[in-house]
């Protein structure tokens, strides 16, 4: 079996799974508890929410812990929200989790506008100046995109901001970016910054929104005032201290951001002599690769790969079930190539060998899809 759609979910870590067991069967303790078992827990936590702000070089503001980054994103946008807001700011490239977040706050009456894509997958920088003015509120804009692997530069939107909204809340997803790509809040500017727990080898379940000192987030979900205050709930202490694991393992950046970009580069050369389409801009995640292929469709290469014991996708897990693809769409692609598009996603722990045959393979059901649809 070769796993190529590491950008959906990956497997836990033996280490992870470890630690995992350890909080659940004998640290099994409530963090809430006044007891010493209990308040060890609970120290644990706190150390926990060190070493994440730690790892995104924020040292200065609150980590609250969330089930999802679904639910990280909607406390991110949700909580800030207030009466008196005018504008938000998303982009075209959102995950689902924060674009749809944007259609019901059109619902309720707020003016949000969509920052369009330039045809790399990246935001227009020129229309987000453009778009931002003295009545917006707040900013949430994708850092890396979950279909094509686009990089949005965080800091440059922030001097933007600064220019035109300085008061402005910039929220930021980094579930793609975090472990693959170097991070650096105090760096960005950004305020908010959601990461996962699942996209690193940690378990699914577990996520966490950072917050800036001085980001005054209402609560969403109500109860016994965990989290401090902001996230109601008893604290899913394995899978908190489980990720925390996972983020030990996360090794050199740089030095896996290099090795993920030989596969990918790879699995390209190997579709040579097909009409493939790369997705792709000058400042791509390696670990993100979006391929458009003409003339057929990409569902139906997804499961000529998988009788292969190959496994990819066609775009997002949270949008596999929706017909064409909002953000390819967003780059100006015609309908015809997003019909076509596959998402490959790799980790540090493909090999060459895998890539190669992958990439060999996914060419053989292309060109034996188009000869049949002759």
């Amino acid at each position: 079996m070769i796993y190529l759609d590491n950008a959906s979910t990956t497997q836990m870590s033996t280490k992870a799974l470890e630690v995992y067991k350890k909080y659940a069967i004998d640290d099994f303790y409530n963090p809430s508890a006044v007891y010493d078992k209990a308040v060890k827990i609970n120290n644990d936590i706190h150390s926990a929410k060190e070493k994440v702000k730690s790892v995104l070089g924020a040292p200065y503001g609150e980590v609250i812990f969330t089930s999802t980054a679904t639910e990280a994103n909607n406390l991110a946008i949700f909580g800030c929200l207030k009466s008196n807001f005018k504008k938000v700011v998303l982009s075209s490239a959102e995950h689902a989790s924060v674009y749809n977040v944007g259609k019901k706050l059109e619902e309720r009456g707020i003016n949000v506008e969509y920052c369009p894509l330039q045809q790399n997958g990246e935001i227009d920088y020129n229309e987000l100046e453009n778009i931002l003015d003295e009545n917006t509120n707040l900013i949430s804009i994708i850092h890396v995109s979950n279909e094509t692997g686009a990089i949005n530069n965080l800091k440059k939107i922030n001097e933007i901001r600064n220019r035109k909204c300085k008061n402005a809340i910039f929220h930021a997803d980094g579930v793609q970016a975090f472990s693959k790509v170097n991070v650096n809040l105090s760096y960005f500017g950004v305020d908010m910054y959601t990461i996962s727990s699942h996209k690193i080898f940690g378990p699914k379940g577990i996520a966490c929104l950072y917050v800036n000192k001085g980001i005054n987030l209402k609560p969403q979900i109500f109860g016994g005032g965990q989290e401090d205050n902001i996230r109601s709930g008893t604290e899913n202490v394995p899978a908190i201290m489980a990720f925390m694991s996972a983020i030990d393992e996360i090794g050199d950046i740089n030095k896996n951001y290099e090795y993920v970009n030989k596969l990918r580069n790879a699995f390209i050369s190997n579709l040579k002599d097909t009409a493939v389409k790369i997705n792709e801009s000058k400042n791509n995640s390696p670990y993100i690769l979006s391929l458009c292929f003409p003339g057929v469709n990409g569902e139906t290469l997804v499961h000529m790969m998988e009788q292969n014991q190959i496994y990819i996708s066609t775009g997002s897990a949270c949008s596999s079930h929706r017909s064409g693809n909002r953000v390819l769409s967003a780059m100006s692609l015609p309908d015809n190539l997003v019909k076509g598009c596959v998402r490959i996603s790799f980790s540090k722990h493909n090999t060459i060998d895998e890539v190669t045959f992958a990439s060999k393979t996914l060419k053989d059901c292309y060109l034996k899809l188009v000869n049949t649809l002759r």
